[in-house]
């Protein structure tokens, strides 16, 4: 039961979508989605698997599963997945998490932007996650040519936007996040399964679905109906691992997620480039009024640059 509202976690998620989403829906959509940022942050509902202390909630994986289908169902906006299902929990599962307290409480409120950089040996080559005009940190993922790699936390040098490696200077106030960066990600694929992944790719099929042609016999709308029973299914089994205490076989699940967005996305590119290539009466008739919404995987992200691909598929065979 919820302390503050003497809810369960089911019933205290309804009642939020309800308050702070579905009951603004005739709002300005910026005001909208402000409002419902701060609420998040207010109910402590960005990051609601985080301990308590670290502005979460503890909810059990069953809670979760809930929570995030609840949000996928009306389209509600998540949180940025680097932050809340990379970075946060990589702290966590440090040897002393209470020192990054800090960094932790501000991504449950939502109030540090985070980005992900990788360092390739020998010419110190840089790969970014993603690009934004603001970043408060970065996480550096060291790759070693011979050694183990590091993870450090550092903030944002003034190479960065034109893909300079960190000098040395930089580095004075970095912070070292861990000395074995393959075995600490490897602990964070096995441990930390990231449940709100599976309902995220929802919205991209849904505007895939709002895009696609009426005609059930065309081939992409075949596809797109398998890629939509996929989903279904994936979310049931998702419930069910986390209904029966077996999180390892969430690994596979949450593969199949990364399937479903390769997928998605393949399709979507084909859409955009049908649209281009046909002929459109009036002009513009074609054009997409708002732009997809592609939904970030953080994990998958991350596995082509950390050295861990092998990870995926010894677990894969291992839980097939």
């Amino acid at each position: 039961m919820n302390a503050e509202t003497g809810l369960s976690a089911a019933a205290l998620a309804a009642h939020f979508v309800e308050t702070h989403w579905l009951a603004l829906k005739d709002t300005d959509p910026a005001s909208r989605a402000r409002s419902w940022q701060t609420a998040l942050t207010d109910h402590c509902l960005r990051v609601p698997g985080f301990p308590v202390e670290y502005g979460g909630r503890a909810w059990p994986d069953t809670a979760l599963c809930d929570w995030w289908a609840l949000c996928a169902e009306h389209g509600c906006p998540m949180p940025d997945p680097v932050a809340t299902e990379l970075v946060g929990p990589l702290m966590m599962l440090t040897q002393s998490p209470q020192q990054y307290r800090r960094h932790l409480k501000a991504i449950a409120t939502g109030d540090s932007a985070w980005e992900v950089v990788c360092l390739d040996p020998p010419d110190n080559r840089l790969r970014r996650l993603k690009t934004l005009d603001q970043i408060d940190w970065v996480l550096l993922i060291q790759n070693q040519g011979s050694g183990l790699s590091r993870l450090e936390i550092l903030r944002p040098w003034p190479g960065m936007a034109q893909n300079l490696p960190p000098t040395a200077v930089d580095f004075q106030t970095s912070t070292l996040l861990s000395s074995d960066a393959r075995a600490q990600l490897a602990t964070l694929q096995r441990e930390h399964q990231p449940i709100a992944a599976i309902w995220r790719n929802r919205e991209l099929l849904r505007t895939l679905r709002a895009e696609a042609s009426g005609d059930p016999t065309d081939r992409e709308n075949q596809r797109l109906c398998e890629l939509e029973i996929l989903q279904t299914a994936q979310e049931i089994l998702c419930l069910r691992f986390a209904q029966s205490g077996a999180p390892e076989k969430r690994l596979v699940v949450t593969q199949a997620a990364r399937e479903i967005r390769l997928k998605s996305l393949q399709l979507k590119h084909e859409q955009l480039g049908y649209y281009a290539l046909t002929e459109a009466t009036p002009p513009g008739q074609n054009e997409r009024q708002e732009p997809i919404k592609a939904p970030i995987d953080a994990h998958f992200m991350i596995e082509p640059m950390s050295l861990i691909s092998d990870f995926f598929i010894n677990q894969l065979e291992t839980n097939a």
